[in-house]
């Protein structure tokens, strides 16, 4: 079988820092032709997903694991779990994607949330029609409005699927095989840290944590993923960064100091090295864009 690769801009909207908003939803069929109503396995870094299929019945590997999913279904996908696909042509579908760090901190508020959601998942049946599809077509609906508080409805929007999907699993009982492997495993709970954590600690640091080696805990990140910590870690720096600069009213120094940098001036260096933009040249970007909306 060949092994899955990093996904990163082919079937989602590129790294984790490009999230903005809460998140992004789109049709399967938006896509769809680029790949021919299938999806190679891959697996992405930093970003969760859920699937919804309004019917038909798609064939999927999800973490090595051959499944027939029969629609209506939803399919959650924590970070790093790999998937493939084939779809029925022209099926009615659609992928919610949105960063790691944002689950990590609603399954924080949750603890009901812990038997389920770091394993991927399977939801179908014909009840899904009224309660999980049209959730769905709301934050589809939302998804596309620039209204000020167009994430904060995508988020309770969000939150209310989530409690669906959690009910219903709970109804059939369900427990999904999780992550496999035990460098998969490490590095899953690399990622949660990293979600969780303000101010953002140093790789070293993060190993402590996890009570390995740096060295083990770089190698085992290099094999899952082909990537760094520090390049994981700088993602989620941007991330916290525009995020910040876009919805905070606190002036860049506070911002930069919020957010572990040592001085201003590192701060804008981070951004232009990792962005090509200054701090306040992507402020007023994006505030130039929400007026314009």
């Amino acid at each position: 079988m060949t092994r899955p690769y990093l996904d990163r801009h082919r079937f989602v909207l590129g790294d984790a820092s490009a999230h903005l908003g809460f998140l992004h939803c789109e049709r399967l069929a938006a896509r769809s032709h680029i790949h021919d109503w299938s999806v190679e396995a891959h697996f992405h870094e930093g970003l969760s997903q859920v699937l919804v299929f309004a019917g038909g019945v798609v064939e999927a590997l999800v973490d090595h694991s051959p499944a027939r999913i029969e629609g209506p279904a939803v399919l959650w996908l924590p970070a790093l779990c790999s998937h493939a696909f084939r779809y029925p042509v022209g099926m009615q579908g659609w992928s919610i994607t949105l960063p790691a760090s944002d689950t990590a901190r609603i399954a924080a508020e949750a603890p009901w949330l812990d038997s389920w959601i770091a394993r991927p998942q399977v939801l179908s049946g014909p009840g899904l029609t009224e309660t999980l599809l049209p959730l769905v077509a709301r934050i589809e609906g939302e998804s596309t409005g620039t209204s000020a508080d167009r994430s904060m409805a995508l988020e309770a929007l969000f939150r209310l699927l989530l409690i669906e999907m959690g009910r219903g699993l709970a109804a059939e009982g369900a427990a999904a095989t999780g992550i496999a492997g035990r460098k998969q495993q490490l590095v899953a709970r690399f990622q949660r840290l990293v979600d969780e954590t303000a101010p953002l600690p140093d790789a070293a640091a993060l190993a402590r944590s996890l009570s390995v080696t740096r060295t083990h805990l770089t190698r085992a990140i290099r094999e899952v993923t082909g990537r760094t910590a520090s390049e994981i870690l700088a993602e989620q720096r941007v991330l916290r960064a525009r995020r910040s600069l876009a919805f905070s009213p606190e002036p860049i120094s506070a911002i930069a100091y919020e957010l572990g940098f040592s001085s201003p001036s590192y701060f804008t260096r981070f951004l232009v090295a990792r962005t090509g933009e200054t701090p306040s040249a992507f402020r007023q970007r994006f505030r130039r864009g929400l007026t314009a909306g």
